[in-house]
């Protein structure tokens, strides 16, 4: 081998090891860069699943509450059922209380009242319950009503429709039922 070949073979030895180290430089360069990325992927990954797992605890326990509110709401809707149910009862049967009932209930308003002068308008099935005589200074009206009585006195109307003085106590009557029905 001569001098030229050396030089040469010295070239190519060299170029052969420069050539394994960029390679292998170039090999751990993207191992490492493999790895950084795999790491940032995972780390991604745990992030975006720690997130989607606080959103879920999140939702469900809206829904919990969504759900409580719901059924309260449906509860106190059967309940204001049943008392708006109690309350049509109770007027009806105060629309159909007997004569002696009606007649008591009619001079104890009247008495507690004190209303002493004016026009009467009877609840219509019941007209005959009364006289004049019972009523003391209060003129029985040819005009009647469906429930209860209403008392005129010039311009001013003393209204004891059952459903009226019901509809006026609404809130205690409300409470009373609740109170009994639902302890």
């Amino acid at each position: 081998m001569n001098n030229l070949d050396l030089i040469l073979q010295s070239i190519k030895d060299k170029a052969s090891t420069e050539e394994n180290q960029i390679i292998n430089a170039a090999k751990d360069q993207a191992s490492s860069i493999l790895e950084e990325s795999s790491a940032k992927a995972k780390a991604e990954a745990e992030e975006i699943t720690e997130k989607a797992n606080k959103e879920a605890k999140l939702i469900l326990e809206n829904e919990k509450v969504s759900a409580k509110r719901e059924a309260r709401d449906l509860v106190i809707s059967g309940k204001n059922q049943v008392i708006d149910e109690v309350l049509e009862k109770l007027i009806s049967n105060l629309k159909n209380m007997d004569k002696d009932s009606y007649k008591k209930f009619v001079l104890n308003t009247i008495q507690n009242s004190n209303i002493e002068k004016g026009e009467i308008l009877l609840q219509k099935n019941l007209k005959d319950a009364l006289t004049e005589t019972d009523l003391k200074g209060l003129t029985i009206s040819d005009e009647s009503v469906d429930e209860g009585f209403i008392i005129r006195d010039g311009k001013i109307e003393y209204d004891n429709r059952f459903s009226s003085l019901v509809k006026y106590k609404m809130d205690d009557i409300k409470k009373q039922i609740s109170d009994s029905l639902f302890k």
